[in-house]
């Protein structure tokens, strides 16, 4: 794809932008007049990135190897490749941004003070539908990458689903980026697609070289209640555990104490307190399953009770041991 685009630039001398759109059989639009269905080219101005007076442009163009004339109707979607364009003094130049995709998106942020404008694009991975963002700077009048979201030692965590959105923060003076999605809380599976689960949150701010999360906000419900209890018990902190429960109802008692609830926890369920990964069942929201989560190793299943005034502090955990073809075999309180 890049040949094909750099046979089309080497016939333009000019950085005149009309004469380029020409060259491709398009017109340029601007970033913010975005087409509802993208044609098979596509040129879209961006801004002065490296300062000599002529816009760089990104080139949004269909793979050359499928069209909508050979388009099968079983076969995967139209597979795209994005590449900059900058004008070097004397010819055009390309670079690759993204080739071979689906599904992308794309903007010029600011990096902060001592790094300047980049461009970000932002890739949708896989069934889960995760995004991946990869920030490219200018140099020498190409794109160079400088930040790969899934690169091995990234602290980006690609949320189910997600979304991501840029914002500029006058105060930082930088673009922040906004990650939104379902939460992948790790102690407690959720089922992709299912109805269990919470949304998070996740802002990350550009430290010089990378994105680095800055703060993750949970939405509250009950599974975000029960993640937090069996996290706080996982790192043996009983105080934030005691904080997410009614402690007179969960102790069945009229003189509650975080003394006697962790004596509670470790007599009763020790699991909680282990390196154990639980599993949120599937089931209707009417069913007396509705809360629960197992321990599959264990055939231990849980089943939890919450309060329903928007708190949701846990009131009662009981647990049973349920072997598959067979009826029920212990409980505890």
């Amino acid at each position: 794809m890049l040949a094909g685009v750099q046979a089309v630039l080497a016939n333009i001398s000019s950085p005149d932008l009309e004469a380029l759109g020409q060259a491709f059989g398009t017109v340029v639009r601007t970033q913010e007049k975005s087409a509802e269905e993208s044609p098979p080219v596509e040129l879209i101005e961006l801004e002065d990135l490296d300062g000599d007076g002529v816009p760089e442009l990104a080139l949004n163009v269909l793979a050359p190897y499928m069209n909508q004339e050979d388009q099968d109707p079983n076969s995967p979607a139209l597979l795209r490749g994005l590449f900059l364009l900058s004008w070097d003094g004397t010819r055009w130049k390309a670079s690759p941004l993204a080739t071979s995709t689906e599904e992308f998106q794309f903007q010029v942020i600011r990096l902060g003070k001592g790094t300047g404008r980049g461009i970000v694009v932002v890739n949708v991975v896989g069934e889960g539908e995760a995004p991946y963002p990869a920030v490219f700077q200018m140099r020498e009048h190409e794109a160079a990458l400088i930040w790969d979201s899934q690169a091995e030692d990234s602290r980006y965590n690609a949320l189910e689903h997600g979304q991501v959105e840029f914002q500029d923060d006058p105060k930082l003076e930088q673009t922040e980026m906004i990650v939104t999605g379902r939460a992948d809380p790790g102690l407690l599976q959720f089922e992709p697609g299912g109805r269990r689960g919470f949304a998070a949150r996740c802002v990350y701010h550009w430290d010089g070289q990378a994105y680095v999360p800055a703060r993750t906000e949970y939405a509250p419900g009950p599974d975000n209640s029960l993640y937090r209890f069996i996290a706080a018990l996982h790192l043996h902190d009983f105080r934030g555990a005691y904080a997410l429960v009614d402690p007179g109802k969960f102790l069945k008692t009229d003189a509650p104490s975080l003394e006697r609830f962790r004596q509670m926890v470790e007599e009763t369920w020790p699991e909680l307190l282990d390196d154990q990964v639980f599993q949120a069942r599937e089931t209707s929201p009417g069913s007396q399953d509705a809360l629960a989560f197992e321990l599959p190793e264990k055939n231990y299943v849980y089943r939890p009770t919450l309060t329903s005034d928007g708190k949701f502090l846990l009131t009662g955990l009981e647990r049973r041991v349920e072997i598959p073809g067979k009826s029920d075999a212990g409980d505890s309180p």
